[in-house]
């Protein structure tokens, strides 16, 4: 006998003959619902029942080699749908019902963090504007303001109290001009704005540094959760990020320099993201590159033991990293001569 599987149900055939059919039910979703566990590679309840019924199956299939069919050569006859029943617009509803399964199975918690990453840079960007423009409207007042207390205090004092003269603080000798009741209403408002805005970046930001150390908690404790929900999203998740070169990580988000560097013959890049870390924008400038490889290296080790592994070796990366970076400190301590500049790639000396 030979077991044969289509759309619309599993079929026990001798010679081509059809002996023993179990078609599917007639719903979209229970097609889909069987299309799936064949796309995943599982055998069917119907296909179970039709094996169990004879001695001996044979099928064309490896998913059903697997389940204890003898696998054959033999052509399996094509059977129309609508000998059956069935008609083949179900089956285009039952592949939509599948592809929107598939699509929201696509959604992983990578992507959810790589949104709240641009969401934290846009807010982040809105923060800055708004207290600029919050500085220079209300320094027009008060200008000494700005410079006696910090950027928090500044749009609290504003909004809570407006007038230099409300101020619990001295502002008899300040420079500025008096200010209408209208004009520091909208002074009022905008500050207000911009400590909502700071406010919800910092409750974006929260979020990012719980979403990372859940996936990924070796690169957190590695590289902070910032700069690793960064690498995460730039890489496209944690497995994309494990599965990097550490040179690869080394220059994520130097994209640009790096096509630059490669269309002009300009210099390369040393690091991308990476720079925002302390080891290495903290490090002179000769020694940068040395500490982003070191450090890409480490980070390329923890990305892989999050993804396959999930052992927590975060504190034993972080001291052979200080290791590394102390030797890179020890050899490097001295700025190195000037080379003298390559000329671009690709450009001719200027004729005189």
């Amino acid at each position: 006998m030979l077991l044969v599987t289509t759309w619309f149900g599993s079929f026990l055939l001798d010679e081509g003959k059809v002996v023993r059919a179990v078609p599917f039910p007639k719903d979209a979703e229970a097609l889909a619902d069987r299309l799936g566990l064949v796309e995943d590679w599982k055998v069917l309840l119907e296909e179970k029942e039709l094996m169990a019924s004879v001695d001996e199956v044979f099928v064309t299939e490896p998913r059903l080699e697997r389940a204890g069919g003898r696998m054959t050569a033999e052509r399996a006859p094509f059977l129309a749908p609508e000998e059956f029943g069935f008609d083949r617009g179900l089956l285009h509803a039952a592949m939509v019902v599948l592809a929107k399964r598939r699509m929201r199975k696509a959604i992983r918690p990578e992507d959810h963090l790589k949104q709240a990453v641009g969401a934290l840079d846009d807010l982040q960007e809105q923060e800055n504007l708004l207290l600029e423009r919050v500085r220079e409207w209300y320094g027009l007042h008060f200008p000494e303001l700005a410079k006696m207390v910090d950027e928090a205090s500044y749009l609290d004092l504003i909004a809570e109290h407006g007038r230099r003269d409300n101020m619990p603080l001295d502002h008899r000798d300040s420079v500025g001009a008096d200010v209408g009741d209208a004009e520091l209403g909208e002074v009022q408002t905008l500050a207000r704005l911009a400590r909502q805005v700071a406010s919800d970046r910092a409750g974006t930001e929260a979020y990012v540094e719980r979403a990372v150390r859940s996936l990924a908690p070796n690169v957190a404790d590695l590289a902070g959760p910032v700069i690793a929900a960064r690498l995460v999203a730039l890489a496209g998740g944690v497995e994309e990020l494990a599965r990097c070169p550490s040179g690869t990580i080394q220059l994520l988000g130097a994209e640009k320099a790096l096509f630059r560097h490669m269309r002009t013959g300009s210099r390369p890049p040393k690091h991308g993201v990476l720079f925002l870390h302390p080891l290495v924008h903290g490090a002179p400038p000769w020694q940068r590159g040395a500490v982003a490889r070191a450090f890409a290296s480490k980070i390329a080790v923890a990305a892989r033991a999050d993804a396959y592994t999930k052992r927590r070796i975060g504190g034993e990366l972080q001291a052979n990293l200080a290791r590394t970076i102390a030797e890179i400190r020890r050899r490097k301590e001295k700025r190195p001569a000037r080379a003298t500049p390559r000329r671009a790639r690709g450009r001719r000396p200027r004729e005189r």
